[in-house]
């Protein structure tokens, strides 16, 4: 029995040594690489929110018969939008960034049957968030705000008359709501309580008819008047013979409708022949410029001299005035709206000064002042997408209707009835000049104290 636990204990020793030798065996773990820097991959940057651009566009006319004001007003539009985008474009809350502006402009060549459907195009073709319209005739920009409307687009004209657009407006069921207009009246006086009115020079009559009072005694008070059939021309016509009535003079004509011709006349013998022989001294008008080169070259020819004129539209604009030829009589009046020696805040450091500046580096002419028209209209389009925080038409659109900016063409503040806003009114004179061009025409006449004549007032106006 001993033995067999000695063989036993033996067994189970010798079967102990050989599982240990056959078991696993400690090893070195096998080397590795080091893990190699992989290149990081750039994510692509998220899109900024909202629209690459907020869009503008204007339906403006760039040549025809209305091309001084297209030239003037669309160039100082785009000096607006220089200025904007020079710092980063406007602000809008939706999207938490400024946004530059886009800003378009056709040619309806002084066309209104062109006006209205190129506006369109802008709205459906290009996406235009707002429309601008230029300072011309009511018959431009009419369709214009018909368009507007009809697709919901804020839409702002940049000056002109009260009156003609105001009876267009009101002939529509919705009167346009979404267009908005600072401009003059004709005789529409502004409305009472407002502390910046008071005095002559936010209508056309008033303004003309402080120079009547001035120099009117000093002639024989015998007018002669003249217009073109289009709106207007028809809107002027229709009240300035009788206003020149009751102010004491006498209107050769009027009841025969003397003066009111269509467009395109070239034949103004017998109209000025009648004039020369009823001793007209004072003449007034209101007609395009081309219209009335032809008008004048032919009153000057046939030795009709009266000795004070005032014409409305015609003599706005130097590429007008200086078709007329160098030859003509210096004192021709007209109204003016704008001047670089307002103090309206213009974007960053433009000032009405250094804008009149820009134009006249730029173009090297005299000074066109419907750049005001057009920087001016643009700051409060820009000022009322900031305000709405948005690009939503609608938004906007109540944005403009609680404007209250000072701007380089006085302040915008729109009645909420009729969507105007009143600016002032001086009278200017085209002289002959000294500098490379032939004509300038500087405020000579101003009922206004915060911006009164440049220089005195031509009478009665000078023949050779």
């Amino acid at each position: 029995m001993k033995r067999s636990l000695v063989t036993f204990l033996a067994l189970l020793v010798a079967v102990g040594m050989l599982l240990t030798a056959c078991g696993p065996q400690a090893t070195e773990a096998p080397a590795t690489e080091a893990p190699q820097p992989t290149e990081a991959v750039e994510e692509p940057a998220p899109e900024p929110a909202g629209p690459e651009f907020i869009v503008i566009g204007t339906s403006a006319p760039l040549t025809g018969m209305f091309a001084g004001f297209g030239e003037g007003c669309t160039w100082g539009a785009q000096a607006a939008v220089d200025d904007i985008n020079a710092q980063g474009g406007i602000y809008v809350k939706e999207y938490d960034r400024k946004i530059p502006v886009k800003y378009i402009v056709v040619d309806n060549e002084s066309d209104p049957g062109k006006s209205g459907p190129l506006a369109e195009d802008l709205i459906l073709r290009d996406e235009v968030n707002m429309l601008y319209s230029v300072d011309s005739s009511p018959s431009i920009h009419i369709p214009i705000a018909e368009v507007a409307e009809k697709h919901g687009v804020p839409h702002i004209v940049g000056g002109g008359p009260l009156e003609p657009w105001l009876g267009a407006r009101n002939e529509t069921e919705t009167k346009w709501q979404y267009t908005w207009f600072p401009g003059f009246g004709i005789a529409t006086p502004p409305p009472e309580g407002d502390p910046r009115f008071g005095k002559p020079g936010y209508t056309i009559r008033d303004s003309w008819f402080a120079v009547l009072d001035a120099y009117g005694d000093q002639t024989n008070k015998v007018a002669g008047v003249f217009a073109t059939d289009e709106p207007d021309g028809i809107g002027w016509y229709g009240l300035f013979p009788g206003l020149l009535e009751e102010w004491g003079a006498t209107v050769i004509g009027a009841e025969d409708k003397l003066g009111f011709y269509p467009i395109g006349t070239t034949d103004f013998t017998a109209m000025c022949n009648e004039w020369k022989n009823n001793e007209v001294e004072i003449l007034w008008g209101n007609v395009p410029g081309p219209e009335f080169a032809t008008l004048w070259r032919q009153c000057n020819q046939l030795g009709f001299n009266p000795k004070i004129v005032m014409v409305g539209r015609a003599p706005l604009f130097y590429i007008d005035v200086n078709s007329w030829g160098e030859n003509l009589p210096q004192g021709v009046g007209t109204e003016i709206w704008w001047d670089p020696a307002y103090k309206g805040p213009g974007i960053g450091g433009t000032t009405p000064q250094s804008l009149a500046e820009r134009w006249q580096e730029a173009k090297d002419q005299p000074l066109n002042r419907g750049i005001g028209h057009g920087y001016a209209p643009m700051q409060v389009l820009f000022d009322a997408v900031e305000r709405a925080g948005s690009l939503d038409g609608e938004a906007i659109n109540k944005a403009m209707g609680e404007t209250n900016l000072d701007t380089v063409n006085y302040l915008v503040k729109f009645d909420p009835a009729t969507h105007f806003s009143w600016i002032p009114l001086f009278v200017g004179q085209w002289q002959r000049t000294d500098q490379p061009w032939v004509w300038e025409c500087p405020i000579t006449f101003s009922k206004h104290d915060f911006l009164g004549p440049s220089t005195d007032f031509i009478f009665p106006i000078p023949y050779e």
